[in-house]
């Protein structure tokens, strides 16, 4: 809490400073959890209250690898998240998704948070299955890079995210995800470690228009859980419009998205209880196998 008032209270003083107290702000937060680029990706899920273990296609390789399974052919996406309005603090990721019969699916994801002067890097190589109509498992081989600027060498970790997801009926589907499960650290000054982060949630369809979401979520480097929900409205079968909510932290998400044929893109705006706004987009293509 004393933090997201800081950086409040810094945003007022004069932009002369303000390189200085980006560069603090960045430092202060990377030592209290490094979990910038773990945050979930994808714009349609920024506009429903960051709810990502249950959601499906694509953005499956970054969030909760079991949502790939699905996938038929080639998708291919990009997104981007000025946090704050501060390119400093941008998150930025691609990621593509390929189906082989009989096989499952393959992905890759690169993401990265902050700058060229201090950032948090993630490559992620991806594989999912489904097991009959009800069961996908997935699971996600990752290289954590922390660049730390000059005079200070980079640090790397390997680690792995377990996803899961049950479409439990035609309406109601489960998901849950694992992420670092061994504690792996850094091995920086502080001997800092990688977080764990749970996540559990369920998406349920209430007509073939409206699907509703809901999400907890544990990180071992934060106090408390993370509760969120959010939903999704499609009119005239292209155009969607999303809501959604988050505690711990408190954030309201708004967005929208359009479907042109084998072109996605989803914009979405979240609105932080101390840091103000913060913008998002993806983009995404789509391949179908024939």
């Amino acid at each position: 809490m004393f933090l997201n008032y800081f950086i409040y209270f810094c945003s007022m003083i004069k932009t002369t400073y303000k390189p200085i107290l980006i560069l603090f702000i960045y430092l202060l937060i990377n030592r209290c959890h490094a979990t910038g680029v773990l945050k979930p990706i994808g714009g349609r899920v920024a506009g429903m209250g960051r709810i990502s273990v249950c959601e499906q296609g694509l953005w499956g390789v970054a969030n909760n690898p079991a949502g790939m399974a699905g996938v038929r052919g080639w998708q291919f996406g990009v997104y981007y998240e000025n946090q704050w309005m501060l390119k400093e603090t941008a998150l930025k990721c691609g990621g593509i998704v390929k189906s082989f019969e009989k096989i499952g699916c393959f992905g890759l994801s690169v993401s990265q948070f902050g700058w060229s002067g201090q950032s948090e890097n993630l490559i992620g190589l991806a594989y999912a299955r489904e097991f009959g109509p009800h069961l996908a498992i997935g699971l996600r081989a990752d290289c954590y890079w922390l660049h730390q600027g000059e005079g200070y060498p980079d640090r790397f970790a390997p680690t792995f995210l377990l996803g899961v997801q049950s479409q439990v009926t035609e309406r109601l589907r489960l998901g849950a995800s694992l992420y670092n499960p061994l504690n792996t650290r850094l091995h920086t000054l502080n001997n800092d470690a990688l977080p764990v982060v749970m996540r559990l949630g369920c998406a349920y369809r209430f007509t073939e228009d409206f699907v509703g979401q809901c999400e907890v979520e544990k990180d071992s480097q934060v106090d408390g859980i993370s509760l969120g929900g959010g939903f999704e409205y499609t009119l005239f079968k292209r155009f969607q419009l999303r809501a959604g909510a988050q505690y711990h932290p408190n954030i309201l998400c708004f967005g929208v998205g359009y479907r042109l044929r084998n072109l996605h893109v989803d914009v979405a705006a979240q609105m932080h209880q101390a840091l103000g706004a913060s913008l998002q987009i993806g983009l995404e293509y789509h391949i179908l196998q024939e």
